[in-house]
């Protein structure tokens, strides 16, 4: 359990360590636009189950910096608690243990077996069934290898056999694990291995070469994320299945490799929030019926205090229209809330698609925009683009890959 400090408080500190392999939760909950601190779990569990916690705004804003004394502290936890009685189990010695080793070693794994954890009591709670099964599995097996990897890692460096300061000596120790454990390509892996292994001077590379080790590390950055993604889609194919036997008879493709297609080879696509956005017009127009940008935008909702505007006489399509055109541009982007709303609708009256999973590629997509750019604002350099292209056009690899391994385990 949470101990207090020196000052008697407990403090709530980020567990968010630098790593390509196992991303920080707090990294992937921001990319997903989830709440990503625990100020935040606190704001959506109080409008989630509608029970306001008996905390000051205060107390709660100084819980990853100040901390906050017993009392508030075992309010918050017994308000937890009190949220659902299979929430007890999440803060078992065992798990917490689990937990403990992950942070000390300087694993990601801590926050990840959390959620993993969580997961599987929710499902047994609420003796449900959902297409995460997949993912979590391959979560739980990443955090495993990547507690191992770091474990070994502390070890050797506590033992004085490598230097944990050393760049060459983490990566002598980490690069075979990348081969083991991963989908990145060995040339890949290779010239990060030269680029470790030399002596030379980081000013004396060429742009083309230092532009390689970009490209390098791109494919070590993405491929935590096309994995997780490839494992979303194949999960929901199984959930799919396993609602209606007669879903195996039906031709099953990817739906996000067409997205990124449309990414990399339209030049119509302005991200991958938008690329979403176009197969999305592109399947309901030859699945159900044609449509256009107009139509599509019509489905947008618009708020009571828009509709009222008095300084704007521009008709409601057209408002519509205009935000439409600013998503796609990557303007002005939709909270998640409205755009929940618009799928909604979109699914209600155009298709029969799964608007629950439509919002979750909704939310991958603006995920991939953002960690795209995050890489590019490292250069800032359009030769970068081609590269981006070239790791974000392997997911078919990652697909294809994960789909045989787990109909090889049917």
């Amino acid at each position: 359990m949470l101990k207090p400090n020196e000052g008697n408080k407990y403090v709530f500190k980020k567990i968010n360590f630098k790593s390509a392999y196992l991303p920080s939760f707090d990294e992937v909950a921001y990319l997903l636009h989830f709440p990503n601190n625990f100020r935040g779990i606190i704001d959506y569990a109080q409008s989630f189950y509608g029970a306001e916690l008996p905390v000051s705004k205060s107390s709660i804003s100084t819980l990853s910096t100040k901390g906050i004394g017993k009392p508030t502290f075992k309010k918050i936890e017994n308000w937890f608690m009190s949220l659902s009685p299979s929430i007890v189990h999440i803060f078992n010695p065992k798990l917490l243990k689990k937990n403990y080793k992950a942070v000390v070693v300087g694993s990601n794994a801590s926050h990840f077996y959390s959620c993993v954890d969580s997961y599987k009591l929710s499902l047994m709670a609420n003796k449900s069934d959902n297409e995460l099964n997949v993912l979590m599995d391959w979560l739980e097996e990443r955090s495993n290898a990547d507690y191992l990897l770091m474990s070994e890692i502390h070890r050797k460096a506590k033992s004085k056999i490598i230097d944990k300061n050393d760049p060459k000596d983490i990566w002598l120790l980490q690069k075979t694990h990348w081969h083991a454990q991963s989908l990145v390509p060995s040339r890949q892996l290779e010239v990060l291995d030269e680029f470790f292994k030399s002596d030379k001077r980081r000013e004396n590379y060429t742009f083309d070469e230092t532009l390689a080790i970009a490209g390098a590390s791109y494919y070590l950055t993405f491929d935590f994320y096309l994995s997780a993604i490839a494992n979303y889609e194949i999960g929901l194919q199984s959930y799919y299945e396993r609602l209606d036997e007669t879903y195996k008879d039906k031709q099953y493709s990817s739906f996000f490799t067409k997205v990124l297609n449309t990414l990399i080879e339209s030049d119509e696509a302005n991200g991958c929030f938008d690329a979403l956005l176009i197969e999305l017009k592109k399947f309901i127009s030859s699945k159900i019926k044609p449509i256009s940008w107009r139509h599509l935008a019509s489905f947008i909702p618009i708020e009571n205090s828009q509709l009222n505007d008095s300084e704007s006489c521009e008709p409601l399509k057209d408002r519509q229209y205009k935000q439409l055109k600013d998503w796609r541009n990557g303007k002005n982007l939709p909270s998640f809330l409205k755009l929940e709303r618009f799928v909604s609708a979109i699914c209600a009256n155009l298709c029969d698609l799964d608007s629950s999973a439509l919002l979750v590629y909704f939310r991958i997509s603006r995920g991939i925009d953002t960690k795209i750019q995050e890489c590019f604002e490292q250069t800032y350099s359009e030769k970068v683009i081609p590269i981006f292209n070239e790791v974000i056009g392997q997911y078919p690899a990652y697909f294809k890959y994960y789909s045989e391994r787990e109909n090889s385990a049917i």
